[in-house]
């Protein structure tokens, strides 16, 4: 993991604080330096007179791609020779190239989720606000912004009903009902710079926090309720994502711990640690089947785990991805 990307995951619980002193009209800050000639900033500004950097416009003329098959979608991070958005992929390929390349009106993406019609909604977070776009499935150009409750998010997730959750740096998780682009329900309590997140079938919500530099919990709220009903320790260290598959097992990545822990349904103990191929993991996600996929940032991977196995498998997807952050499966899994 190179040195900017440490800052970022760390400037990522500090940006609620840097958002709080960017008032009154001025330039955007945190574009991308080089911006490729297809593109172009796309820049708003929001009822305070602030300026919003909504990324990057794609003016690629191809808006679509096929859908074939399960896809998995992952983020990619900006540097000085590779591109700043979302690579999608055939999930069940042997060694996928790119099926497609998502980049407009993303900036400093960071994580996703899938809804029950295959949407994508990918988070935002640059220097200078935040905001989630949403994408139909096949489309590469966004079919809405969320801005409304968004403080340099990180990871989202999807309940039963359809409804969306962001997990806000500023120390929040914003609810937003689906179809909606207004905040429902807002729950503070328990949280310090909440990194991933992630809903059970019984409609329990987790919060992964970051505390310090080595240290974190997970809080876990009952459904409809904005208090931590216990809060997980043990085997967690600086988590980043969080998963549950359809057994009620809990995946927590520890990112400088490079591993993953395990945890069964309504255990604060891990039972189990995945630790092979792991070079400074993000994100996890699971498909219907049960089969694990974590992104590395270390090296740039994604690589998969069948269920309940310590042990990866041979199938590596690394084509087309740089320092992947977010990943997410289609069909989802949803609670």
């Amino acid at each position: 993991m190179n040195s900017s990307n440490f800052n970022r995951v760390l400037d990522l619980c500090a940006a609620a604080a840097l958002l709080a002193g960017c008032g009154g009209p001025q330039p955007p800050i945190g574009a991308p330096g080089a911006m490729p000639q297809n593109r172009a900033i796309v820049t708003q500004v929001d009822r305070s007179g602030s300026w919003i950097l909504l990324g990057v416009r794609n003016k690629d003329p191809r808006t679509t791609y096929k859908i074939s098959g399960p896809l998995l979608y992952a983020t990619n991070q900006l540097n000085s020779t590779n591109w700043d958005g979302v690579t999608v992929y055939r999930a069940d390929a042997k060694d996928p190239a790119p099926l497609a390349k998502i980049s407009d009106h993303l900036n400093s993406p960071f994580g996703e989720c899938i809804d029950g019609q295959g949407t994508l909604y990918v988070t935002n977070a640059p220097a200078s606000a935040g905001w989630v776009s949403e994408y139909p499935l096949g489309k590469t150009t966004p079919s809405g912004i969320i801005t409304d409750g968004i403080g340099s998010p990180g990871w989202c997730a999807i309940d039963a009903k359809g409804n969306l959750w962001v997990g806000n740096a500023g120390a929040n998780v914003t609810e937003y009902l689906k179809g909606s682009k207004k905040p429902h329900a807002v729950i503070t309590k328990g949280l310090a710079s909440p990194a991933g997140i992630a809903i059970d079938r019984s409609g329990n919500l987790y919060v992964a926090n970051h505390l310090t530099e080595y240290s974190g919990n997970v809080v876990v709220y009952a459904p409809g309720k904005k208090s931590p009903s216990r809060t997980i320790t043990n085997g967690v260290t600086f988590p980043e994502g969080l998963v549950v598959d359809s057994k009620g097992t809990l995946y927590v990545v520890n990112i400088f711990q490079n591993n993953v822990e395990e945890y069964r349904s309504g255990q604060d103990d891990p039972f189990q640690t995945i630790t092979e191929a792991m070079d400074h993991p993000t994100d996890v996600t699971v498909d219907k089947k049960g089969v694990l996929y974590v992104s590395n940032i270390g090296n740039s991977t994604v690589v998969e785990f069948a269920p309940g196995s310590l042990k990866r498998l041979k199938r590596q997807i690394s084509n087309g991805l740089y320092e992947p952050y977010g990943i997410a499966y289609y069909p989802a899994l949803l609670p």
